[in-house]
């Protein structure tokens, strides 16, 4: 069984959903109350697992917010859609690809007008380094995720562990190699940001994964902030265009050799690079205008999207979505959505990148395809 969530994880190690339901025999207790609730002695009968482990398990997974109690029985508090309803909805899924896709290509001068707003070509960069920043993540994810004021999707839920959506998908396809994975953390006036797909293990070898690595290795969060504040501000400052070092050490008020260390970890996870005795950056910079015109472009594309590619499909998945197992264990459409969201605009990418409209994003060291940038709460001359 694989897991997805969108939105945030508190920090309590107990409550957060990925490890609560890691066990192979907590997913066996899922994938059988999915089917049917249950209680605790019958699904020790069907399991073979001791009835104490059972309700170990169970109690984790009703303190996560994970099951609901029926009586004594036991039934799934979150979306797990098995095989057959992946299949069922299969169809619909690429019919709503094709229409976002469709609304897209259409609209590409959009995007394009929105990358010369955010100057992106005076700082180097072309449309096909920004092309799936704007429309993967920008359009199609977080500005997805705005659905929620029409009462399609439900974006994130309180949780016990957190605000989000937790979902289960009882299926083989690796949902890691989806172009749907996008973590964003903020140190001061900065947002650290990679959008695409997911290595086969472990963290991606870029930001925020890698702040996230340091603070369970135990670095203090201090440390952290003021390292990925640093690395902001090199950025910004490179964002003019090639400096050599000697002037960005200048420019950012950082000490030379803590300077050096700084652009060895950028280089190293593929955020800048030498070019002889100059250092030039790799990765776009938005600024607080460029965040304004990156909005408007994204409102603007949705008013077209919710049109032609939401509000036309709607009824067919409801009726689809009647008879899968999220459905018969009482989880809302809306919240349910919310992955399904995340597969259809995954397809929809796909398909614009197969057809050339925008770039793939580049293959990283750890051997995964995404997309890198930074949001800086700051204004260029």
């Amino acid at each position: 069984m694989q897991f997805c969530l969108c939105g945030n994880v508190g920090s309590d190690p107990e409550l957060n959903p990925y490890r609560v339901c890691a066990p192979p025999p907590c997913q066996e207790i899922l994938r059988l109350i999915n089917a049917s609730p249950l209680d605790a002695q019958s699904l020790a009968a069907r399991t073979g697992i001791p009835e104490v482990e059972v309700r170990r398990h169970l109690r984790a997974l009703e303190r996560a917010g994970l099951v609901r109690p029926l009586g004594e029985a036991f039934r799934p508090g979150f979306a797990i859609f098995t095989e057959r309803d992946l299949e069922r909805l299969g169809p619909w899924v690429a019919t709503a690809a094709g229409a976002l896709a469709g609304v897209v290509q259409d609209r590409m001068a959009w995007v394009a007008r929105a990358h010369e707003e955010c100057r992106f070509p005076e700082r180097g960069y072309t449309l096909a380094d920004t092309g799936y920043i704007l429309v993967g993540a920008y359009i199609f994810d977080f500005g997805g995720l705005a659905l929620e004021g029409t009462g399609y999707l439900v974006a994130a839920q309180e949780m016990p562990g957190g605000r989000y959506v937790f979902t289960g998908l009882d299926g083989e396809a690796s949902l890691g190699r989806r172009w749907m994975w996008g973590h964003s953390a903020t140190f001061g006036p900065f947002t650290f940001f990679g959008h695409g797909e997911l290595p086969a293990a472990g963290a991606r070898r870029a930001f925020p994964d890698r702040a996230w690595f340091w603070a369970r290795k135990g670095r203090p969060q201090e440390e952290i902030a003021r390292t990925m504040t640093e690395l902001g501000g090199i950025l910004v400052a490179l964002s003019g265009g090639p400096r050599p070092e000697g002037e960005l050490a200048e420019g950012c008020g950082i000490e030379a050799s803590l300077l050096t260390k700084r652009l060895g970890l950028l280089a190293e996870l593929g955020y800048v690079v030498s070019e002889g005795r100059r250092w030039r950056s790799l990765c776009p910079v938005v600024d607080e205008p460029a965040r304004e015109a990156i909005g408007n472009l994204v409102d603007r594309v949705w008013a077209c999207l919710l049109r032609q590619g939401v509000e036309p499909q709607w009824k067919e998945l409801e009726r689809l979505y009647s008879a899968t197992a999220p459905a018969r264990n009482g989880i809302p459409l809306p919240v349910a959505f919310n992955p399904l969201h995340h597969l259809v605009f995954d397809q929809a990418l796909r398909q614009l990148m197969e057809e050339g409209t925008i770039a793939c994003p580049p293959r990283r060291e750890d051997g995964v395809r995404y997309a890198l940038w930074v949001e800086w709460q700051g204004r260029y001359p």
